[in-house]
């Protein structure tokens, strides 16, 4: 039996849990369904499971505005939410405290902005970055020293090419250095990790080294951002 299909009358946070059923290859049981949201547009983009088995989404809420954080037991059941301004919140870590770390963009300027909260979701510090260009950011982890670091675009509009956007902050969110990679065409970062070395694999898409209409780019870098070696994968028929 397939799975219900749900329908919105606007877009809302949403969380679907599913549990396989046993010789029935490619169906699904569903054991919850939430929604999240008010009578404008919401969505999340990023999800985490929590120290005490529920859950924290964050992303956008045009209902309640700006960054939004919401936070559930293991049911779906909200505990609480917090909105932080205008903005976008495009990724969400749980930190070794019990707070968040969210990462996203500031409508108030061309930015990344990076949101500390404590474990009820109150905001501790706030920092924002651009250095002059436009930054939008897609992936946020803690790094092994207890910063973090970020991933994404630096653009400086119009005509001018993107490139992949590393940054570095230490624990309380002050930049310890940024870096871009790229070439003279488009090339967005949108998944980061930290490597055993103590550097960074960023992976994305690349208009620059592509073959086709953009192809996957990964860039290893130092500890430092340095890059060390990068390569491509596609082909000519990649869209």
């Amino acid at each position: 039996m397939p799975p219900k299909k749900l329908f919105l009358a606007s877009v809302l946070f949403f969380v679907l849990v599913t549990l396989p059923l046993i010789g029935s290859v490619g169906a699904s049981l569903e054991l919850w369904s939430q929604t999240y949201g008010g009578t404008g547009g919401d969505v999340a983009y990023s999800l985490v499971v929590t120290s005490d088995g529920g859950f924290a989404l964050a992303g956008v809420s045009t209902s309640f505005g700006g960054f939004w954080l919401v936070k559930t037991d293991s049911y779906g059941n909200m505990q609480w939410n917090k909105t932080y301004g205008g903005g976008t919140a495009r990724s969400l870590i749980q930190t070794s405290d019990g707070g968040f770390a969210i990462a996203g963009v500031s409508s108030s300027f061309d930015g990344l902005w990076l949101v500390k909260t404590d474990a009820d979701g109150n905001m501790m510090w706030n920092r924002t970055y651009s250095e002059g260009s436009k930054w939008d950011t897609y992936s946020l982890v803690v790094t092994s020293d207890g910063g973090f670091a970020i991933a994404g675009v630096s653009s400086s509009g119009g005509a001018v090419s993107a490139d992949f956007l590393l940054v570095k902050t230490d624990n309380q969110g002050n930049m310890e250095w940024s870096r871009t990679y790229g070439g003279k065409s488009n090339d967005h970062a949108y998944s980061l990790v930290q490597t055993s070395d103590g550097g960074y694999a960023l992976a994305g898409r690349t208009y620059s080294f592509d073959v086709g209409q953009g192809d996957f780019w990964l860039v290893k870098t130092d500890a430092e951002g340095n890059m060390l070696w990068n390569r491509t994968y596609g082909g000519k028929n990649i869209r």
